[in-house]
């Protein structure tokens, strides 16, 4: 009897946990308060991305010259990606830099120009640097309008591809010689090219701007 008393009273009773979790309640702010939180830094960096490396590339990339020269009813105009090209004192508002005589592209009109032209050759863009590439500093664009005689053209040709003998600003270095800015055939190689004359090349001796590109019917 004894026994079954005590297990009935063992069995009633409840654990009571109500000053366990009053206590809890209590240390929880307790403990937020000494709690040392991490703070936690962020600095913003962009890799580099292959659209970007391209970009950089292309601007540090040389930029052309665009050496133009356009011919019209009116005469010659020079320019390029720098804007006009006149001689100093010339203005570029209507677009013209050598104006015709009596209304003809004359000796004295094609003279001025292929100095002018060994100006901006020999000393305005002397520099490679001023050239995307080294054979552009030979490069021309030669824009005609539809009403341009042929044999303008031709003449026009003739005078901005060869150095003139006769040039001041700045004098030439070296001797031209007397075939000019000539071509010769080679056996060896088969094709055409610039033979040497006093032990300096031809094309750097006599040549200016030989390689044209003839752009018909635009400005």
């Amino acid at each position: 009897m004894a026994k079954k008393k005590l297990r009935d009273q063992f069995e009633a009773g409840d654990l009571n946990l109500l000053p366990i979790m009053n206590l809890i309640c209590l240390l929880i702010p307790f403990l937020l308060l000494a709690a040392q939180f991490i703070k936690i830094g962020v600095i913003m960096v962009e890799t580099p991305r292959l659209s970007r490396v391209k970009s950089s590339q292309e601007k540090k990339k040389k930029e052309a010259l665009a050496l133009s020269l356009v011919m019209t009813d009116k005469g010659f105009y020079i320019k390029s990606r720098h804007g006009a090209e006149c001689p100093e004192g010339v203005s570029a508002e209507k677009k013209l830099c050598f104006p015709k005589k009596e209304g003809k592209f004359t000796d004295k009109v094609l003279k001025d120009l292929q100095l002018h032209m060994w100006y901006l050759y020999a000393s305005k863009y002397k520099d490679p640097s001023s050239y995307s590439t080294p054979e552009e500093k030979h490069t021309l664009t030669l824009i005609p309008e539809p009403t341009i005689k042929y044999d303008d053209i031709v003449r026009t040709l003739d005078v901005i591809r060869e150095i003139p003998r006769d040039a001041r600003n700045p004098p030439v270095k070296h001797s031209i010689p007397s075939s000019g800015c000539a071509m010769k055939y080679n056996k060896k190689s088969g094709g055409w090219g610039f033979t040497e004359s006093g032990g300096v090349s031809v094309k750097e001796s006599a040549c200016m701007y030989f390689r044209v590109t003839l752009a018909l019917g635009s400005s």
